[in-house]
């Protein structure tokens, strides 16, 4: 059977998401006729990821909206696949299967809670759905500013977010990969979802050299985009916080972005230059090794999963996350991983208690992505989606 993945950002690393996307697309082809549809895709990144059997096609922009289902619907129909799977597409997707009778299960990343300033909140606001919802995750009340809207788009985005919304309730199946993205789906929506846990790679699970990070007497690790939302800035004032009680700590910082210039002047401001260390971005291929050099693994960011902790607990680090890195389903109750407040003095006290205990995590406890994807077979096949 053909089976068509709609990919609805750029395919292109970095990231989680394009990452899932290529293993899902890269597992079912071991028994599927496969394409995969990007509106844009970096061809080498591709090459290198894909399995050669795998089509991959560019849908071109603009690719939301109805301009978004006039550019897809005549490539799918070409295919006529038996089966759309979909991230970041969900309307467009919906609208081209249902106008041609295919099943089509979209994965959902994040609810549109975890998007912020953007267009599609504004419906939501003040319902009683919405603010339950953003009280219970730190994150949605910091950075959420829902814009303020003509009429005219205001009308666009109700009528956009009451198709996402039937998109959802009218799928053949609906994926997730956390609890927390499930109650929101099913809070805005009324829209029934699977939670199925994106994973790591299973060579990752074996042992691997550690990198010297720095002089220091431990070293902190912090690996994600630079941007307001992932909180670095807890995670530097928490290593000032250690010094002061004592311990000789070092914080690498990986990854490149818009914050990173105020970071740097953070540390400047605090007085800790020779305890942070900005590494730029790191190729995944030498992960495992800054992974392993680690001390503890800092996650401080408002995520609604969240990968690069996975990675760093199955090498064997214990990790730190926020209340709302929702990895944290799988890690808090686990040797070796604690959950904080994302505020420097709850982080520090935190990243403490891991320096000073000598629990190791449970490994197990992290998914491959070939269990991910496994699992998600089996949960269509249940649905008789699958052949």
């Amino acid at each position: 059977m053909h089976v068509c993945v709609v990919f609805g950002l750029t395919l292109a690393p970095p990231g989680g998401a394009e990452r899932l996307c290529i293993e899902e697309a890269t597992h079912f082809a071991g028994d599927h006729d496969v394409t995969v549809f990007a509106p844009e895709y970096d061809a080498d990144y591709v090459a290198e990821t894909l399995p050669d059997p795998v089509e991959t096609v560019e849908y071109g922009r603009p690719h939301k909206g109805w301009r978004g289902v006039r550019r897809l619907r005549p490539l799918l129909a070409e295919r006529d696949p038996a089966l759309v799977l979909s991230h970041y597409a969900t309307e467009e997707v919906s609208v081209c299967c249902v106008l041609d009778g295919t099943p089509y299960a979209p994965h959902v990343h994040g609810s549109v809670l975890w998007f912020p300033d953007d267009p599609r909140l504004v419906p939501h606001v003040g319902t009683p759905a919405y603010e339950r919802l953003v009280s219970e995750v730190p994150g949605h009340r910091t950075f959420h500013d829902p814009p303020d809207l003509s009429a005219r788009q205001r009308l666009w985005a109700t009528v956009g977010e009451r198709v996402r919304g039937r998109g959802l309730r009218n799928a053949a199946a609906v994926f997730t990969g956390s609890q927390r993205v499930a109650h929101e789906l099913d809070g805005l929506y009324d829209a029934d979802s699977t939670v199925v846990r994106p994973g790591i790679d299973a060579a990752w699970l074996d042992g691997h050299d550690p990198r010297v990070l720095s002089e220091h007497e431990y070293d902190l690790l912090s690996v994600s985009r630079l941007d307001p939302r992932k909180r670095i800035e807890t995670q530097i004032r928490a290593v000032g916080q250690l010094a002061e009680r004592g311990y000789d700590v070092g914080l690498t910082v990986c990854g490149t972005g818009p914050d990173e210039d105020r970071l740097r002047e953070i540390v400047e401001d605090t007085g800790i230059q020779e305890r942070v260390t900005f590494a730029g971005y790191v190729d995944d291929a030498d992960l495992p090794g800054y992974y392993a050099g680690a001390d503890v693994f800092g996650c401080s960011a408002w995520m609604s999963y969240g990968l690069s902790p996975l990675e760093a607990y199955g090498v064997g680090t214990p990790v730190v996350l926020s209340m709302d890195t929702y990895a944290k389903e799988l890690l808090a109750s686990e040797p070796a991983a604690s959950v904080a407040d994302p505020d420097p003095e709850s982080w520090a006290d935190a990243v403490a208690t891991r320096l000073d205990s000598d629990e190791t995590p449970n490994q197990d406890a992290v998914p491959t992505w070939t269990e991910f994807c496994r699992e998600k077979e089996r949960r269509l096949r249940e649905r008789g989606l699958l052949t």
